[in-house]
């Protein structure tokens, strides 16, 4: 995260702005005043630090709230609440439910501050983060997302679904921005009519400034760092009559500004974070006091110390139905930072689509013992999507040991859960052919029939070819498929690459020219990342290729060629056409080069289907970006779940991405903020790689990386979502011996 230098710049950052609700003359007459920890797992401190110092914290709020009723606390997030009250003694488990039954703490609805890349099942295991009767016991009805810029329609109505109808806020707009101009409220409306009530605060740390001119905070140092402590009573909001009438004096100027810009509401909701490292911090006592002795004083406006669920509530009901309802997909500025880390989120896409195939019907129903390891699977990739990457040096110092520990951590989320759920499907896959009879298995475990190749991990043995394997299905594999016919009419450039592929029925091309290109973005010397960077200051590198070589098998044409980049010490592009229906499969690969420049590479799918805008998905939600979007959020770049679907008269496209989920419309928008949709919306450019983040992402993610990606054409709407799982799905072999199996090793190893 930024400086708070850099915070405060930002937060002056407006996008549409918002009509709020008339109010009487007068102004701001109250305000509440949340306090809460801000949750980075990482960013201050090594991420099981960090879960390690949130339980801490959340046990000095309970015993702050214990000994002063005025004191009011909010657990930000459910991953901290689970983490303590794993450990907590009965007696402390029942004083936190019995604070937050009388209102005096709060616990809010999401496990963590989330990026937009979980896909379903994710979404469900988050919002069940905590067991169904402890959510009820913390009477969890409000959600709070803070530091990200946006927030999935997914996780909304799934939240809705749980009775949590509110929603607050706290953007940073660092590198980004909120979609309307804060603080103000609006109600959202989902695609099924339902609406989320959202406060679209401030910063989620900057009640402090509101009171105090100067920043308290020295640093933003470890946990462990004995030279920086956090504030105590007496270092800021002094309770002394002088102190508290400058502290008045302030607030009034910061509240006169606010009147200024357009805010009319009479009441004011801000959060407070401590300045000991504004994120990861623990509750600052002295804060009730602080307010305790400015309503004495009888300063305007009055001040309370509550909780999330009070204060947005009252909001509420406060300002009526007098609140603007918006519609559609609230994307995210900060999506660019999962970029930076490509082999990472490669590794996390392919665990998810082993759950996907551990789930499959084929096998059966699951154990509970099969719903144990894959909920802790779940929790992994969840974590792993969360919003911190990495350290507050991870860019400045990107070779330090604290920087790679943390990515270490991070990474460990996405490669863990893959290596287990492989474990996991492979258990199910041999357990289900006990009692069958031998032979050599396919297995489809997605929801459709299945064309193209079968592998024999392990062994010597050749792919072979499938036509058609049954959907969630086994089928022991006979003979050789026939040999397909050549259907495909394709066209070569210059050098040998396709540039056109018709099939029969088709009146345009399954692609246009152009197909893989690779183009980086990269700043211009001196080589700074900024917060306020313009696209001015970039500039733009086109590869170069080589000579085509082309090979046929019995059912497919391979075309590969070598990419020339200064960026890649080694690169190459290889499609594989099918020779009977329209489709392709398309794999770049290069070695980057170490470079801690910042750099975005981007790879060109270019269809013949002039101005037609794709329909994406984002956690099992679809939408079509431009049209279906919060005005305001992000358009540079949007975090899709695999696929995009490409709609016109001569049928439908169907693009699936098999490790890259992010994707940039009409263009390579590093750093444009556009907001109106582009002129070539069918040029579709995939964002490989992006280094520009100047904090909490990583910074020089190199060596070799490999991405894939399907196109399908039909003459028919597909059901994309089944399709794109279909196309990326891997079939099983499974060699059943004639042979009994040892029952020791079924039992013992193989029994899921």
């Amino acid at each position: 995260m930024p400086t708070r230098r850099d915070l405060l710049k930002s937060s002056l950052l407006t996008a549409v702005p918002v009509v709020a609700a008339a109010a009487p003359a007068g102004g701001i007459r109250h305000i509440d005043i949340i306090h809460h920890s801000h949750t980075d797992v990482g960013y201050t401190d090594m991420p099981s630090v960090c879960r390690d110092l949130q339980v801490r914290f959340l046990d000095a709020a309970l015993e702050t709230c214990l000994r002063n009723p005025h004191f009011h606390w909010t657990c930000e997030v459910t991953l901290t609440v689970e983490d303590w009250w794993k450990g907590a003694a009965p007696a402390r488990r029942a004083q936190l439910a019995k604070l937050v039954q009388s209102g005096q703490m709060d616990v809010c609805a999401m496990p963590f501050n989330q990026t937009p890349f979980m896909n379903a099942a994710q979404w469900k295991q988050a919002l069940d983060w905590l067991p169904t009767e402890l959510q009820r016991e913390l009477r969890i009805s409000v959600a709070m997302q803070n530091d990200v810029n946006g927030m999935p329609r997914a996780g909304a109505m799934l939240l809705l679904d749980r009775n949590i109808r509110h929603l607050l806020m706290g953007i940073n707009a660092d590198m980004g921005g909120p979609p309307f101009r804060r603080p103000s409220a609006f109600y959202w409306k989902m695609p099924d009519g339902r609406k989320m009530f959202v406060w679209l605060g401030d910063h989620y740390g900057t009640a402090y400034s509101y009171f105090e001119p100067k920043n308290w905070q020295h640093g933003q140092a470890k946990g462990a760092t004995t030279t920086l402590r956090p504030p105590y009573a007496g270092d800021h909001l002094k309770v002394d009559e002088v102190s508290l009438r400058a502290a008045h004096a302030h607030l009034t100027k910061r509240l006169e500004k606010l009147a200024a810009d357009g805010y009319s509401y009479q009441r004011l909701l801000l959060s407070y974070t401590n300045q000991w490292r504004y994120d990861n911090d623990p509750p600052f006592p002295p804060l009730a006091p602080f307010i305790d002795a400015w309503n004495k004083l009888g300063l305007q406006p009055t001040l309370r110390l509550t909780t999330a669920t009070v204060a947005v509530k009252d909001m509420e009901a406060e300002l009526g139905s007098n609140v603007q309802i918006h519609e559609g997909e609230w994307t995210d500025w900060w999506a660019n930072g999962d970029a930076s880390g490509p082999r990472e989120v490669a590794a996390s896409r392919v665990a998810k689509r082993n759950l996907d195939a551990v789930f499959s019907p084929v096998w059966g129903e699951p154990t509970k013992r099969i719903l144990r390891r894959s909920s802790e699977m779940y929790k992994d990739l969840c974590l792993f999507d969360e919003h911190t990457w990495g350290a507050n040096i991870s860019v400045s110092q990107p070779d330090a040991l604290d920087t790679i520990a943390q990515f270490t951590e991070k990474a460990l989320l996405a490669y863990r859960p893959m290596g287990h759920s492989e474990w996991l499907l492979g258990q199910r896959a041999r357990t289900h052919f006990c009692g069958k009879s031998a032979g050599l298995y396919a297995v489809n475990t997605a929801p459709l029939p299945y064309t193209g190749w079968v592998r024999f991990p392990g062994t010597d043995r050749p792919a072979a070819w499938v036509n058609n394997l049954s959907a969630k299905a086994a089928t022991l594999l006979g003979p050789a498929a026939p040999e397909s016919p050549e259907k495909a009419a394709l066209e070569l450039d210059g050098k040998g690459w396709p540039k056109a592929a018709r099939w029969p029925g088709m009146t345009e091309s399954l692609f246009a020219s152009g197909l893989g290109d690779i183009l980086t973005v990269f700043i211009k010397p001196p080589h700074k990342r900024s917060s306020s960077m313009h696209p001015e200051r970039l500039d733009r590198l086109a590869a170069t290729y080589g000579q085509t070589k082309e090979e046929k098998t019995a059912y497919t044409r391979i075309f590969t060629q070598p990419i020339v980049h200064p960026s890649f010490a080694s690169a190459s592009r290889r499609l594989e056409v099918f020779r009977d229906q329209p489709r392709a499969t398309l794999t770049v690969r290069f070695d980057r080069i170490s470079n801690p420049a910042p750099e975005a590479i981007y790879m060109l799918t270019e269809l013949p289907l002039k101005g037609v805008l794709p329909r994406f998905s984002t956690g099992g939600m679809p939408y079509t970006p431009f049209t279906d979007q919060l005005p305001g959020s992000c358009r540079d770049y949007f975090a899709i779940d695999s696929w995009a679907h490409y709609q016109s008269p001569a049928g439908h496209w169907l693009w699936v991405t098999r490790d890259a989920p992010l994707v940039s419309v009409g263009g390579p928008h590093t750093w444009q903020r556009i907001q109106q949709k582009p002129a070539d919306p069918e040029r579709l450019w995939t964002m490989l790689l992006d280094s520009f983040w100047h904090t909490n992402f990583v910074a020089n993610s190199h060596g070799v990386m490999e991405f894939q990606f399907e196109l399908a054409w039909s003459q028919q709407a597909p059901d994309a979502p089944a399709t794109a799982e279909t196309l990326l799905s891997v079939s099983i072999v499974v060699d059943h011996p004639a042979v009994e199996a040892c029952p020791e090793l079924m039992k013992s190893l193989f029994t899921t």
